[in-house]
């Protein structure tokens, strides 16, 4: 069972929006996927057809199998859940306290279940993050090609350090540009800047920027499932598949 943590350094990155395609690519491939939803926005849920109404999620029962949820594409997932302002204070108290409480969780699901657990997570610093980083054995920092991503990679690769420092399964930190155009200067010479100086850690694929993305999500879906021959769903693939590699050797 790998756990991988989609992380960034700000948010409208679309970092909720690749968790469900990717975690639906990894499902097409006969990979056995679990989708966990650990930022208070509780958006996942909005791209696998849940119930809007819905108030059930992690926050209130935790992780166990009686708040997974099926999707019609293949995954499960485990949204964040509806919670008042008092309620998210008291959760964020709790998480604070016990620092492996969602890698507790994790553990307490049958290891056989799940060959991939993907976690969302709310953008920069905060006590989800420090959760997903002390359980998660690889973080996917999602950025976008522009100068505004590429000052946030130093520091949150700083927090994957310091939150992943007692962490003895983690493997590796990676960066994967998402919304790339297919002309403009100031993307490529973002993307140029940082696999120059991040040779090792760039994910080999960009993910195309596609409108159809936020059309896939007005209709509940991934967009592999909206529109399986978009670019961007290719590129998708291409992700799901360096993924199945590297976690394989």
């Amino acid at each position: 069972m790998q756990v991988i943590a989609f992380i960034s350094g700000k948010g409208g990155v679309g970092k909720t929006t690749l968790v469900s395609n990717i975690g639906t690519a990894l499902a097409q491939r006969k990979k056995r996927v679990l989708l966990i939803d650990l930022d208070p926005q509780n958006a996942l849920r909005l791209h696998l057809g849940m119930d809007p109404n819905e108030i059930a999620g992690l926050a209130r029962e935790g992780v166990s199998p009686a708040c997974v949820f099926d999707s019609p594409f293949g995954v499960q997932f485990i949204p964040f859940g509806q919670l008042s302002n008092a309620e998210l204070e008291d959760f964020e108290h709790e998480l604070t306290e016990f620092p492996t409480w969602l890698g507790n969780g994790l553990s307490a699901l049958s290891q056989s279940a799940f060959d991939f657990i993907l976690l969302d997570t709310p953008p920069g610093p905060s006590v989800f993050l420090q959760q997903a980083l002390h359980a998660t054995h690889r973080a996917i920092v999602v950025v976008m090609p522009d100068a505004a991503s590429l000052v946030t990679v130093p520091k949150i690769l700083s927090l994957v350090e310091t939150y992943t420092a007692d962490n003895t399964t983690f493997t590796a930190a990676n960066l994967l540009i998402n919304q790339m155009p297919d002309q403009n200067a100031l993307g490529h010479q973002v993307r140029a800047a940082l696999y120059a100086q991040y040779p090792a850690q760039v994910v080999p694929v960009a993910i195309h920027k596609d409108a159809r993305m936020a059309q896939a999500l007005a209709f509940e879906r991934p967009l592999l499932e909206y529109e399986p021959g978009a670019k961007a769903s290719l590129d998708v693939r291409y992700v799901a598949d360096w993924i199945v590699d590297s976690t394989s050797r």
